[in-house]
């Protein structure tokens, strides 16, 4: 490899080389702030085009494959692109669903399929895994990532990139994938699409990074870098970041991909004065790739030739896109997967449907259920309303860009599938998504997801309490359209939208056992739903199976054993709220007094609300209403006392064993996620009260106990200590720490060990 691409760049013109970091638009500019590419074919004739969207047809894409290879300058082959989020034709459940699986290989398998089906639509490289880590549930694209906690965004990392490329890039059903965004968009101020991250780099090495440095341990091609600004400095400009971690410190070799429009838009930060200023800061800040806004085509040559820029450094961007197309097979197979037949052949399979229906089940959480679920089917009658119970464009959720609606089971369908003869069910809309014309026009901007009816609210309430006064049980289905969360999607109330919360209330007031079925892209505060329904399960977007999955656990045919994997708010107010707070000087339960007349408590019988500590939430709990790693399913799972087989650690090489036994005392098999926590009491920094450390999944039959174990080192107890991006140190420092096991982060049985250095 490295002869040819040697060779070809002895042979390259200095314009050759700028045209392959040049990604340009395809289709109609979603910003303003692009060039959409008119007269793209002269453009690749010229060798101007390194790269292109493979969202068209294959007919399209190949003809455009077949100019470059035939009539451009040296027969470079175009890289096509595509977002790849959450599946391809075949949707799974958006990354934040799946996150809540605890399961990477269940990720690993999923996003194998999306790359077949990908590569066999002429993809080669996929806009994914999306890798920031979320915190606040006001930001509409935490729906793209995999939750709060970075060791568990994390595990997916590896998981998602080892899905897509495979053990070879070359093979006809592998990817590249791309980790993004780089690095702490998930930390946008108020939760507002792109806006600014001010975050130390403490944070950023002990909570934002871990995961993208899986990512690059995976061996992930292509990095793309945020919109936003860290610290004043807009991360497309961030030489620290770009070339003094990402390069130098973490030896990154593969490509680093600007974000759309992201280079032009360094103008309109305020870091640079012009287009050609805004080139010169992304290109010397190691970004090789522009995509869309062509401030490189029109403005490197100049600056090569002032000078300002070394021709060397153009050289060896440009050795790195050549070679990212080498080891995708390009050069030797130019039109790899732009074969209709082929396509036909991987797309939308009965094994990747199947795949589908299972990712599905185990991405749903159910947060309450007291009895009523599983449903019972024989001879009942089920009303089934709201306006997601038979929204078949709603069922993949955000980012899914080569979906078909008409792919999808809507939840109707799969309701009277799973019933079948043995049970009536009664339908009824109940209620709009939204009742506001203008963010139905938003949210329907992409393609009418939904339409708002033509009847009043009240009369559609109406009709959904008929069917429930007929019915034994009601399951409403209620949440978000598919494009209230994603990219551009920032919401500042966090409850069901339009007027689903009045249709809740009626059928309340019915009497009838009420059973919930939330669908968002994002955390919902959903503290009166918690209070008045007899479940939730809470089923995101599940994608092309959805519907099936969700009848499969009503009716118990599936045991829900999801987790949810990001913290949901009481309100949005609360946002951002996470598991793995820091202890505060004002901790609750340290400090603070009782208010007189105040009888307001916990389950627990401890004070809700205390003066002087964090507790000061005048309006109620301050605490999370469904913590991170929490979800129930229709077996009952008893832990026992944790046991540790030595109490303290000497040394890096040292390894103790915590043990604590499960059993499952319920009349169902059933899985359960086993979650280790370690906290770092006093330490030289301030740490969170507890992070986790790892996680198991168990199955147990009725009545079966087993022993989960987990062996910890002094590495589970080590942090970063960071006061430059560049200059991380990592640590572990000598004293007592507090092991925790249990169901969830609020949930634990705790004991303390001591970590000694070697003498």
């Amino acid at each position: 490899m490295a002869d040819f691409i040697d060779d070809l760049l002895r042979r390259m013109s200095l314009a050759d080389k700028i045209g392959q970091l040049n990604h340009p638009g395809i289709g109609a500019d979603t910003t303003g702030a692009g060039t959409a590419a008119a007269d793209i074919e002269t453009r690749i004739r010229r060798g101007e085009v390194g790269g292109l969207s493979a969202g068209f047809g294959l007919e399209r894409l190949a003809a455009l494959q077949r100019l470059a290879v035939d009539h451009s300058p040296h027969r470079i082959p175009l890289l096509f692109t595509l977002d790849v989020i959450h599946g391809h034709r075949t949707v799974f459940p958006l990354p934040l669903a799946l996150a809540c699986s605890w399961d990477p290989d269940l990720v690993r398998r999923t996003a194998r399929v999306a790359a077949a089906e990908a590569a066999a639509a002429g993809v080669a490289l996929a806009w994914a895994p999306m890798l920031d880590v979320a915190r606040d549930a006001r930001w509409g694209r935490c729906a793209e990532g995999f939750g709060e906690d970075p060791l568990l965004a994390g595990a997916f990392a590896r998981a998602v990139v080892e899905g897509y490329q495979g053990r070879d890039l070359a093979r006809p059903d592998s990817v590249m994938a791309c980790a993004k965004h780089f690095a702490g968009y998930g930390l946008a101020e108020a939760g507002r699409d792109y806006n600014a991250v001010d975050v130390s780099p403490f944070r950023m090495h002990n909570v934002v990074l871990p995961p993208f440095k899986e990512a690059v341990a995976a061996g992930v091609g292509a990095v793309m870098v945020g919109f936003h600004d860290l610290a004043g400095i807009p991360c497309t400009a961030h030489r620290q970041l770009l070339k003094g971690l990402l390069r130098q410190r973490w030896g990154f070799d593969g490509l680093i991909v600007s974000d759309y429009t992201a280079i032009a838009e360094l103008v309109n930060h305020g870091v640079a004065a012009d287009a050609r200023e805004a080139a010169f800061l992304a290109f010397t800040a190691g970004v090789d790739i522009d995509l869309v806004s062509g401030i490189y085509l029109d403005h490197l040559p100049a600056l090569v030739a002032e000078g300002r820029i070394a021709a060397a450094e153009i050289d060896a961007a440009c050795r790195r896109v050549l070679r990212a197309k080498f080891r995708l097979g390009l050069f030797s197979e130019p039109l790899r997967g732009l074969d209709e037949e082929r396509k036909d052949a991987a797309t939308l399979t009965p094994e990747h449907r199947r795949l589908a229906r299972e990712a599905a089940a185990k991405a749903c959480v159910l947060l309450k259920n007291n009895g009523v679920l599983p449903l019972a089917r024989a001879g009942g009658v089920i009303a089934l309303v709201g306006p997601l119970a038979d929204s078949r464009a709603n069922m993949q959720g955000t980012w899914a860009v080569a979906a078909q609606p008409s792919d999808s089971a809507t939840i109707l369908e799969g309701m009277k599938a799973a019933l079948g003869e043995r049970g009536t069910i009664l339908h009824a809309k109940g209620a709009n998504i939204v009742d506001d014309p203008n963010v139905a026009a938003r949210l329907n901007l992409f393609g009418e997801t939904f339409a708002i009816d033509d009847r009043s609210p009240e009369e559609m309430i109406a009709e959904a309490v008929a069917c429930a006064g007929r019915a034994d049980a009601v399951v409403a289905c209620v949440g978000e359209a598919k494009e209230h969360s994603g990219e551009s999607s920032t919401r500042t109330d966090l409850g069901l939208p339009g007027s689903q919360q009045r249709l809740l209330e009626a059928l309340h007031r019915t009497g009838k056992p009420l059973v919930l079925v939330a669908l968002s892209g994002r955390p919902l505060a959903l503290e009166w739903e918690d209070r008045h329904a007899d479940a939730i399960l809470h089923a995101w977007f599940g994608g092309t199976e959805a519907g099936n999955a969700i009848a499969d656990l009503l009716f118990g045919d599936i045991n829900p054993s999801g987790k949810l994997a990001m913290s949901f708010p009481r309100s949005a107010g609360q946002c951002p709220i996470h598991y793995a707070e820091a202890p505060t000087g004002r901790p609750i339960d340290k400090i603070g007094i009782d208010v007189a007349g105040d009888a307001e408590v916990y389950g627990d019988g401890r004070r809700v609300f205390r003066k002087f500590t964090t507790a000061c939430r005048l309006e109620g709990a301050h605490t999370p209403l469904y913590p991170f790693g929490h979800g129930i399913g229709y077996s009952k799972f008893r832990y026992g006392e944790l046991v540790l087989d030595k109490p303290a650690l000497r040394g890096d090489r040292d390894v103790l064993t915590a043990t604590i036994t499960v059993r499952n005392i319920g009349a169902l098999p059933g899985e359960e996620i086993v979650q280790l926590y370690i906290g770092d009491p006093v330490a030289s920094r301030s740490r969170p009260v507890r992070e986790l450390k790892a996680f198991r999944k168990v199955t147990l039959q009725p009545g079966e106990e087993r022993a989960v174990s987990f062996d910890i080192t002094a590495a589970d107890l080590g942090f970063f200590r960071a006061e430059r991006l560049d200059e991380p140190e990592e640590v572990c420092e000598p004293g007592l720490f507090r092991i925790e096991i249990g169901r969830s982060s609020q949930q634990l049985s705790a004991a303390t060990i001591e970590w000694q250095a070697a003498a």
